[in-house]
């Protein structure tokens, strides 16, 4: 029975990895020639935007743009992934069969500078390979373009070792403010930085994952700092920041560090 298990496992996730590179498939042959630009900066962007679109010339939104705000704009955020893939795929069917008939998930401000985009004819097999694709995408982006992230245990073997500082992420899968962090703020480069330089990120899932040393949550996005010790806590704070805020945060606690 065990081995009929492990089987049915790799089969099954081996079907989704596949899945992902024919809605990558799809995206590039259906959507790309319009959205030609994955991956771009918030920071950029949100410049861009103020100029009227002169400092990138977009021809439409990016992708990692569309995969935050299909997962924050459309469905229950709060289902688990599959349950709002689902209502992300319904979604894309009427959206891209009629864009002009439903409500887009772009702010004002990005719909005016592109306008509205024409139909795109897709079959029922396109459009769930296209959500399962978009729905993973931004995350994938963060770690790609972000901060190292380690495990707890690989993170305490580290921190003694370097003696850097374990930052602990505290985070819930449909907290707006832990995805802005990510998106505008973990991925900025002096954060970057100021991060791989003296600390070790650890992401944790509050809802499915315990914090040590007895830490009890505090709300969301959160951040625990515990020394190169592996037994001090130096600092814990929630809430969301700008760069230049959490780079300060960062640079108290490597004084509180060395008291």
């Amino acid at each position: 029975m065990k081995r009929v298990i492990v089987i049915l496992t790799v089969i099954g996730m081996f079907a989704t990895a596949n899945w992902a590179l024919e809605g990558e498939k799809v995206f590039a042959q259906k959507c790309a020639v319009c959205h030609k630009h994955y991956y771009i900066p918030q920071s950029k962007l949100e410049r861009n935007y103020r100029n009227y679109n002169m400092d990138l010339n977009l021809n439409a939104p990016t992708l990692t743009e569309l995969s935050f705000r299909l997962k924050d704009q459309v469905g229950d955020r709060t289902l688990d992934a599959e349950g709002q893939k689902f209502e992300i795929e319904e979604y894309l069917t009427k959206f891209l069969q009629n864009p002009s008939a439903f409500p887009t998930i772009l702010p004002k401000k990005v719909k005016e500078l592109f306008g509205t985009m024409p139909p795109v004819p897709v079959t029922e097999e396109e459009v769930e390979a296209l959500a399962d694709f978009m729905y993973d995408y931004a995350e994938k982006m963060m770690i790609e373009h972000g901060v190292k992230r380690y495990s707890y245990e690989e993170a305490l073997k580290k921190a003694k070792k370097e003696n850097k500082i374990i930052m602990i992420e505290g985070y819930l899968p449909y907290c707006r403010g832990c995805i802005w962090m990510d998106r505008n703020v973990m991925v900025e480069p002096k954060v970057k930085e100021a991060l791989n330089k003296d600390f070790l990120l650890v992401k944790k899932n509050l809802l499915t994952e315990k914090l040590p040393l007895g830490i009890k949550r505090l709300g969301t996005p959160s951040f625990y700092f515990i020394d190169s010790d592996g037994k001090t806590i130096l600092e814990m704070v929630e809430g969301t920041g700008t760069v230049e805020e959490f780079l300060s945060l960062l640079k108290s606690v490597k004084k509180a560090k060395k008291r």
